[in-house]
């Protein structure tokens, strides 16, 4: 009597493939520091296309709603660090990938804005900037009735970013990491 053994051996980090039926996606039952009750986690390991292996988080609580995510690198922390520098000219630069870990700033020159190390997260150059109007219009309503000024000033930013949006014309974009694990698409891969 011969057994064959069927089971075949994926790897632990898979690329990441809008048509894999079978992502793998981990779960665990996890802590909830907001109301002190049990939430679940979910854990994908993956690589990035042309960069390497990262572990997307989700966290989740039914009991209180609360919901975060995050993103770890998969591996060591670099011998060195990254900077990317990008001309945005194009929707198809809007649409670059970014990975952003909790040590990286994204800086916009040309408005003399900053987006200071925060918790890892995967976005594009245009999620960048549409979480910068979101969080900037998040007390505007407030805002205006307490303070007009800074209000309006704020108002004027948002339309600078979303002018970027919109490219009216060309920016420039740089991400900065000194642990060297962030990373900036290059959606011309093959061209050097």
């Amino acid at each position: 009597m011969s057994s064959e053994n069927t089971n075949v051996s994926k790897p632990l980090y898979r690329d990441i493939n809008a048509d894999d039926d079978d992502p793998e996606v981990m779960e665990l039952e996890s802590y909830c520091v907001n109301c002190e009750q049990n939430g679940k986690t979910r854990l994908f390991l993956t690589k990035i296309p042309f960069f390497k292996e990262v572990v997307v988080s989700s966290f989740t609580c039914d009991n209180c709603g609360l919901h975060n995510t995050g993103l770890q690198p998969g591996g060591k922390i670099q011998e060195k660090g990254v900077k990317y520098v990008c001309k945005i000219n194009d929707a198809k630069d809007l649409n670059r990938q970014i990975v952003q870990t909790d040590n990286a700033t994204v800086l916009i020159p040309k408005l003399e804005f900053e987006v200071p190390p925060n918790k890892g997260t995967l976005t594009t150059v245009e999620g960048v900037i549409q979480a910068a109007i979101d969080g900037l219009s998040h007390d505007q309503p407030v805002r205006k009735i307490q303070n007009p000024e800074v209000a309006t000033q704020i108002d004027t930013f948002i339309e600078k970013l979303n002018a970027l949006k919109e490219l009216k014309e060309p920016f420039e974009i740089i991400l900065d990491d000194p642990s060297g694990n962030s990373f900036m698409e290059n959606p011309y891969p093959l061209h050097i």
